[in-house]
């Protein structure tokens, strides 16, 4: 009896060493690579999951598999429901797309975007329109007259609507660049006049 005991212990000790070693749940899941059967608290979750990396958790194929937190019915590879809380040190991205830094910290705790695109889903989302020969540019008389009522730009929203709504960055880098785009034609309207007056006062002389 004394023996079956000690046996028993001994077996429970091997399993607790070895689900602290190494965890796979669901079928088919397991380790992965030449480092398989030595992997350190590695842990494999869902059908098919494998995992090659010491410390490493992997949750579900890689093709197969979402993950939903908060929900029951995750649509993508990872569906959150409510708040998305990330922790990362100064200079460690806390976000990797595609084996790309998306988003990180700097040494002074601000958050850093790295390189991305902004996509609209038509032309008339964009500037452009500006250049129309419709388009209705207002006089810089106008202009003037609106800023001196509303002390912000025309089609610009004001300092109290950013503070209480937020600003979407699509529209106002539309935005910023259709004032560029405004003020390249107050330019050539103001160049055209000058070079007019010039050929008046060449005429005079």
């Amino acid at each position: 009896m004394k023996k079956i005991c000690i046996a028993i212990a001994f077996c429970i000790s091997v399993l607790s060493v070895s689900a602290q070693r190494v965890s796979y749940f669901g079928v088919f899941a397991g380790g992965a690579g030449p480092n398989a059967s030595t992997l350190q608290r590695a842990s494999a979750l869902g059908y098919n999951a494998r995992v090659s990396v010491n410390d490493g958790l992997v949750l579900g194929d890689t093709t197969l598999v979402k993950v939903g937190i908060g929900l029951s019915s995750p649509q993508y590879r990872l569906d959150v429901k409510g708040v998305f809380n990330m922790r990362v040190a100064f200079n460690a991205p806390s976000m990797k797309i595609n084996d790309r830094n998306f988003l990180e910290l700097d040494n002074e705790g601000q958050f850093v975007l790295n390189e991305f695109k902004i996509k609209y889903d038509n032309e008339g989302m964009w500037s452009d329109k500006v250049f129309e020969k419709d388009y209705p540019l207002l006089t810089l008389n106008q202009v003037s007259q609106f800023i001196d009522e509303n002390k912000h730009l025309p089609n610009i929203p004001s300092a109290r609507e950013v503070v209480n709504q937020g600003v979407s960055v699509n529209d106002m880098v539309s935005k910023l660049l259709e004032k560029v785009e405004e003020l390249t034609l107050y330019t050539i309207q103001q160049q055209a006049e000058i070079d007019e007056l010039k050929s008046l006062m060449n005429a005079q002389k």
